[in-house]
């Protein structure tokens, strides 16, 4: 049903070959955890679901408790025990995680503790999703419909890591999701209710809960995206647009500065910089790390850090270092990201091409949630191995601006 009501002729004959390849990269995602790296992440998490479901079959009241708070001053033994299991402490006892786990219990239950079936019902719900996007992108925006099915549904890095039963997958899922109801509502569809606002704001606390930074990267990039749609539509008295931008653009500077300074955002600061530390000098994480310069916290300090931390996250690993196999897909996914934006840069008509850029409210919002993204990664990550998972989320919206061009204007006979 859904390949038949979202759909267009030049999209159509990916349905399936998306899908599959969704499923594909989601088992291989699972068998390289349970059998090279020996179950990490994914093991945690399901014993957490499985837990879980025993948990609902014993007293479902329990675990609905359990799903709407968890009390850590009563301990892991008020709802759990030898009967339903323990979920692993460390996931317990993180926020986001359990948060997380709580999650991938309901596919848990749905597909009757089912591992394999889970981790299917996960890759199909991504892909649900990524086609949608794909197809209001295609019917929509201006982006290349090639551009748009490789960034959404056949990004290998992309797909490796947030189609399998895992956090990343339920953040990308919602992530997505939130996406398309938002510009679902700015511009892709007239049709406005009140079910698809209070879904709107049932993902952003789903996906808040999940991963704060995330939800607020969603978030932030489309109030200027809302600007650039006000701005469009003054194109033709130039007067009232460039004093609507100047007014804009100055409240946007003014608001950096407040923000930045908050205590909210110091807190998330300090958050960052807490766990840049831990990845940068405790023993228990190992792999291939960079480096990156401590912060302030200052709105000056967090400018000059951006161009060093989105660039780590958008280019590295290079195909030139050797940091280990694992990580060569990846160098090979930079080293194209790096050729096409040399391809960008040198265009004839890269100054109309930024201009159009900023015109267009999906690509506005694509460069900023992108740029948010990358700064966060590169900032926080450190380890490759957690730079190339939380910079995913960001990549098919790099890929797309890449690959963005000013319309050639059509000839009239």
């Amino acid at each position: 049903m859904l390949k038949f009501r979202f759909n267009n002729e030049e999209i159509s004959r990916y349905f399936y070959l998306g899908w599959g390849f969704k499923i594909f990269f989601a088992l291989v995602f699972t068998l390289v955890y349970l059998f090279v790296l020996g179950g990490g992440d994914v093991n945690a998490y399901w014993d957490s679901a499985t837990a879980l479901n025993t948990l609902f079959l014993e007293n479902p009241l329990d675990y609905l408790s359990e799903l709407w708070t968890t009390n850590r001053e009563l301990g892991i033994t008020h709802h759990f025990n030898s009967q339903t299991g323990y979920p692993p402490g460390w996931i317990w006892r993180e926020t986001e995680a359990w948060n997380a786990a709580k999650v991938l219990s309901i596919f848990s239950i749905i597909t009757f503790n089912s591992f394999w079936a889970s981790t299917v019902l996960i890759a199909s719900l991504v892909f649900f999703v990524s086609w949608l996007l794909v197809y209001r992108i295609s019917t929509h925006e201006m982006f290349k419909v090639k551009a748009v099915l490789i960034a959404f549904l056949f990004f290998p890095s992309v797909t490796f890591w947030c189609s399998g039963f895992s956090k990343d997958s339920i953040v990308y899922l919602l992530t997505l999701l939130l996406i398309y109801q938002l510009f679902m509502r700015l511009k892709w569809s007239d049709n406005f209710s009140i079910t698809r606002l209070i879904s709107m704001v049932l993902i952003f606390i789903l996906l808040f809960n999940l991963r704060h930074f995330i939800a607020l990267a969603v978030i932030i990039p489309f109030f200027l995206a809302l600007v650039v749609r006000f701005g469009n539509r003054w194109n033709n008295r130039p007067v009232i647009l460039y004093l609507f931008r100047a007014i804009t653009y100055s409240i946007m500077i003014i608001g950096f500065i407040v923000v930045s300074q908050a205590e909210q955002t110091q807190a998330l600061i300090h958050e960052a910089q807490i766990t840049q530390s831990d990845f940068s000098q405790n023993p228990i994480y190992t792999g291939a790390r960079y480096e990156m310069p401590y912060i302030d916290g200052t709105p000056l300090g967090l400018l000059r850090s951006m161009p060093l931390s989105v660039f780590i996250a958008l280019y590295r690993p290079f195909i030139t270092e050797n940091i280990g196999v694992n990580f060569i897909l990846n160098g090979l996914e930079s080293a194209g990201l790096i050729i096409l934006s040399l391809f960008f840069l040198i265009n004839k008509n890269l100054f109309n091409n930024v201009r159009y850029l900023f015109k267009n409210e999906f690509a506005i919002y694509a460069l900023t949630f992108m740029l948010l993204i990358a700064f966060m990664a590169g900032y926080t990550s450190i380890l490759f191995g957690v730079l190339v998972r939380i910079r995913a989320i960001a990549l098919p919206f790099f890929l797309l601006l890449l690959t963005f061009r000013k319309p050639k204007p059509t000839r009239t006979p």
